[in-house]
């Protein structure tokens, strides 16, 4: 990208120079060379956005458009006198390619920031995204229902059958979460084999109902001949409004516990 970037600088100030014109005040041509004159030729917007002249005009920038090829050009346009003559002189640079790489940076921008708050195994938010959403959105909600989760024996799966299968157990108690996620239930994946679903403006009543969904789906998972039983347990904690987020936190963690002790190592 930066190899890409310091080419397309290059060309845009050393070759894509489209040319200068210098008209007057009623926007007659005083010069332009032969480059400006083969763009002016051509089906632009030249007249609806030139600015008009004006004193202390100094490089005001705008956009011309060939209507017929879609290039786009960088005009820079100020105003000198010369003598009682009133001229606007126009620079212009070939911006199409710079106007592409412009794109292309903002979806590599956005790549990035994907990234940086996914995790890249699961594809659900990553403990990152939690940690800043703990600090901002969750701190004051109407309700907030908190769902602490482990998986159970993904060490015993990695030791005894491979990482591969241990990354299998992983992807689908995550793919039990895509199943509940919604504008107001977020879903992370937080450590190796540790999740956190929060669920927003929800009675507790709706939130026990996504909970029961959410171990339906897992349950139905489950019943794929795949060989990757997964068992999870799960710490629910409910606050309305007024709540203490890192009392619900603290809850939602010891009834894991809880949870995952009841269901002795994943032998529920």
């Amino acid at each position: 990208m930066q190899t890409e970037l310091n080419e397309i600088f290059l060309r845009f100030f050393l070759e894509d120079v489209g040319g200068n014109l210098i008209t007057d005040a009623e926007g007659r041509t005083v010069y332009e060379d032969a480059r400006v004159r083969r763009i002016r030729r051509g089906n632009t917007n030249w007249a609806a956005a030139c600015p008009p002249p004006r004193e202390g005009q100094r490089g005001e920038r705008w956009d011309l458009l060939d209507k017929d090829s879609d290039q786009t050009y960088m005009v820079l346009t100020s105003t000198m006198k010369q003598g009682d003559r009133t001229l606007q002189l126009h620079h212009l640079a070939d911006s199409s390619a710079y106007m592409e790489l412009f794109r292309d940076m903002g979806a590599y921008s956005q790549t990035l920031q994907e990234e940086k708050e996914h995790d890249g195994l699961t594809g659900l938010y990553n403990k990152g995204k939690f940690m800043v959403l703990k600090r901002s959105l969750f701190q004051s909600q109407s309700s907030l229902a908190v769902f602490n989760m482990d998986v159970n024996d993904l060490k015993q799966m990695n030791d005894n059958f491979g990482h591969e299968a241990g990354d299998a157990l992983i992807n689908k108690a995550a793919e039990s979460l895509r199943r509940i996620e919604a504008r107001n239930v977020l879903t992370f994946r937080v450590g190796g084999d540790e999740f956190m679903a929060v669920a927003l403006h929800m009675s507790r009543e709706e939130a026990l109902e996504l909970k029961a969904k959410w171990e339906a789906g897992l349950a139905e998972l489950n019943r794929r001949d795949d060989g990757v039983s997964c068992v999870v347990a799960c710490g629910f904690a409910y606050g309305e409004q007024g709540y203490d987020l890192e009392e619900l936190l603290a809850e939602a963690d010891r009834k894991m516990y809880e949870d995952k002790k009841a269901k002795k190592g994943g032998r529920s």
